[in-house]
């Protein structure tokens, strides 16, 4: 890939794009689950044409970060532009360091090499997660630091991280990505989900600034930075209302092939603990099911499955069948489902609508 024009490179990953789209049935559920949840209210046919396109473009933007090792010796510029430099140039003078919140949006690998387009005398370092692989991973290392870029893993001391701040060092952290149980709950897109607690922690620990970043495909090969203003006090939840303007930009260029909005269930986990506070409700709920049988009636949930921001609805006597027509009758997915029994069919039908399925016998059965 990197002998070929940046643009060629592009349009092979959309051609690629549009041959795979047709065979990726779970990828085609995720990017749609997560492209309703984003867009709410939106049609359903409308939803699905704009999660073919955004796979598409997904596919060529990842296949186009092979070739960011083009941007060595200075040529960046052929493709990256910046929109506003000098909001960067504002928050880099007050001398306390810059956080920068990205997203996984366009051709994130330019990113690391963005140090010819900051203001002069800056120094960058970013956050990454060390890939399993050894061998790829000192490959992609050594790639990402090959223009000065020090790099920070979460092995390393919050410590080394605030002394590069506090030298006045501008510090990118991908920040979209869904985290367990240790993040904060907050609105993200008007759902309420938990979010990395790592850049506000920053902040209070160096007292830099922060500012969002997008990032657009403006021409096949070419793409665009912008800088998003973060409202100050510098919290969890004003970050994420930063980074969601910054992903609307362009969010066919977000990368929607992990379920961001998921919801942990499970031993030790239950509503209640993974959503917090139950006086705290976003925009748009969750949309939770109960799947009774034909004898079946209104089950009494447990205490730990009622929250204030899920809407629980009850499906008696239905074909597994069904499942598919009940969740796209309404904007928002089915986030996940309860039964007393596993049902074969019923697991088959969720499986592919990326529904999980979940198995409580011991329900309580109200009887009316």
């Amino acid at each position: 890939m990197r002998f070929l024009p940046a643009e060629d490179v592009f349009r092979l990953g959309e051609l690629i794009g549009k041959i795979v789209w047709p065979i990726m049935k779970s990828r085609r559920a995720l990017i749609l689950r997560n492209l309703r949840i984003a867009y709410a209210p939106l049609d359903f046919e409308e939803a699905e044409k704009m999660a073919r396109a955004s796979f598409i473009r997904t596919v060529a933007n990842l296949l186009s970060t092979l070739i960011s090792v083009k941007s060595e010796g200075g040529k960046i510029e052929d493709l990256l532009v910046v929109e506003n430099p000098e909001l960067l140039e504002e928050a880099f003078a007050q001398g306390r360091g810059v956080v920068l919140l990205a997203a996984h949006m366009g051709n994130w690998e330019l990113l690391a090499r963005m140090n010819r387009l900051f203001p002069k005398g800056s120094k960058i370092g970013a956050f990454y997660r060390p890939l399993n692989n050894l061998i790829l991973n000192d490959r992609v290392l050594n790639l990402r630091e090959t223009n000065g870029t020090h790099l920070f893993s979460k092995r390393d001391s919050l410590h080394q991280v605030g002394g590069f701040l506090r030298d006045n060092g501008i510090i990118g952290i991908l920040a979209d990505q869904r985290v367990g149980m240790q993040g904060e709950v907050v609105s993200f897109f008007g759902r309420l989900t938990r979010v990395s607690a790592l850049p506000s922690l920053l902040v209070r620990r160096s007292k830099c600034e922060v500012l969002a970043l997008s990032l657009r495909t403006i021409a096949p090969g070419k793409w665009s930075a912008r800088y998003h203003p973060v409202e100050k006090p510098y919290h969890s939840s004003n970050c994420m209302k930063a980074l969601e303007s910054a992903m609307k930009v362009s969010l066919s260029d977000c990368f929607w092939l992990q379920e961001r909005w998921k919801v942990y269930l499970g031993k030790g986990s239950s509503l209640t603990q993974w959503l917090d506070k139950e006086n705290v409700r976003g925009s748009k709920p969750h949309r939770a099911m109960v799947w009774l049988g034909e004898n079946e009636e209104r089950y009494e949930l447990p205490a730990d499955f009622l929250h204030g921001d899920v809407e629980w609805e009850y499906i008696t006597g239905k074909h597994p069948q069904e499942l598919s027509e009940i969740d796209r009758c309404k904007p928002l997915p089915v986030d996940f489902l309860v039964t007393t029994q596993i049902n074969q069919e019923l697991l088959r039908f969720a499986e592919e609508l990326e529904i999980p399925v979940l198995s409580y016998p011991d329900f309580k059965i109200a009887h009316q």
